[in-house]
C-alpha cells in the first residue's frame, strides 16, 4: 500500500476554491494531505500522475478520459463540476481578427499537447467547420506563456477559461471574440489506481469534504466576494461565474460521459 501524504492538485483557479476551503476546515485535520497548484493544467497533471507525483486531482474531463483510454492507470471517482467549462476564444488585443470565422489557419497557443486547450481547439475547429494542421500549434505551457506568446506575436489564438482571463481582457492584452463550451461536464475528480489500494476511505473523505464545500459555495452569501478576493477577478465576474456553475453532488460519474468524450476525440483524430 502506498504510504505518505495524499498529494492533491489542480489548476490555481476559482474552480478549485472548494478544495482549499476543505483543507482549511477542521474536517481533514487528522489526515496527512498536501495540495500543489498545477499551472500547466491537464497535461501537466496527467504527466505527474503517470510519474506517481500526484495522487488525487481536480482535472478536465476530456483529457482524463483520453489518457485512461490510452492506458493510464487512473480512475474517475466522480464528476466535480457538472456544468460545461466556458472557454473564451481569445486573440491578442491588437489583433486584426474580429470574428471566429476568420480564424482558420491561425497559430494556436496551447499549454501542452493532450491538454484541455489542445483538445478544445479541435472541438472549436469542428464547430466552425475547418481542420487543423498540427504545425499550427504553439506550446506555451500555461496562461503566462500564452500572454508572452501574444505579446511577442508568436500566436494568434488561445482558448482558456473566460473568467480567469477577464482581467487580461479588461486591460486590453486579450480580446475575446467567442466562447466555446465543453459538450460535457467540465471537471472530474480522479485518482491513481495504486492510491486507491488500501486508501479508499481516506480518498473518500477528501472527496466528501470537497463536494460538501463546493455545494456550500453555491449558496454562500459571501461566495462571490470570496472568489473575487482570492482569484483577483471582479465581483461581477465572480457572481456571473457562480451563477453559471453547478458543482456535482456525491455520486459516481455517468459512463455515458466518457463515451461522448471518446466519440468526439475520435472525430478529431485524437483518440
Amino acid at each position: 500500500m502506498t504510504t505518505g501524504p495524499l498529494r492533491l492538485g489542480g489548476v490555481p483557479e476559482h474552480f478549485n476554491l472548494p478544495w482549499h476551503l476543505a483543507l482549511e476546515s477542521e474536517t481533514l485535520t487528522d489526515l496527512e494531505v498536501t495540495w500543489s497548484d498545477q499551472p500547466g493544467g491537464t497535461g501537466q497533471m496527467l504527466a505527474r500522475l503517470a510519474e506517481a507525483e500526484l495522487d488525487v486531482v481536480s482535472i478536465l474531463t476530456e483529457g482524463t478520459v483520453r489518457e485512461i483510454a490510452k492506458g493510464l492507470p487512473l480512475t474517475i471517482l466522480q464528476v466535480y463540476v457538472e456544468s460545461p467549462l466556458q472557454w473564451g476564444v481569445f486573440v491578442p488585443g491588437r489583433s486584426t481578427y474580429a470574428e471566429e470565422s476568420e480564424l482558420g489557419g491561425a497559430r494556436i497557443a496551447i499549454s501542452r499537447f493532450g491538454s484541455g486547450s489542445h483538445l478544445m481547439a479541435y472541438i472549436h475547429a469542428e464547430r466552425l467547420g475547418w481542420s487543423i494542421n498540427p504545425e499550427q500549434f504553439v506550446v506555451v505551457k500555461d496562461l503566462n506563456g500564452a500572454i508572452a506568446a501574444f505579446d511577442a506575436g508568436d500566436a494568434d489564438l488561445f482558448l482558456w477559461d473566460r473568467f480567469m482571463t477577464s482581467p487580461l481582457v479588461a486591460d486590453g492584452r486579450f480580446r475575446q471574440i467567442g466562447t466555446q463550451e465543453t459538450p460535457w461536464p467540465s471537471f472530474v475528480i480522479a485518482a491513481r489506481n495504486e492510491i486507491l489500494t488500501g486508501r479508499t476511505a481516506e480518498v473518500g473523505r477528501v472527496v466528501d469534504a470537497v463536494v460538501g464545500q463546493s455545494r456550500s459555495l453555491m449558496v454562500r452569501d459571501d461566495g462571490s466576494d470570496l472568489v473575487a478576493d482570492r482569484y483577483g477577478i471582479a465581483v461581477a465576474q465572480a457572481k456571473e461565474w457562480l451563477a453559471s456553475t453547478t458543482f456535482a453532488s456525491r455520486r459516481p460519474a455517468d459512463p455515458r460521459i466518457a463515451a461522448e468524450v471518446l466519440a468526439t476525440l475520435e472525430r478529431a483524430g485524437l483518440k
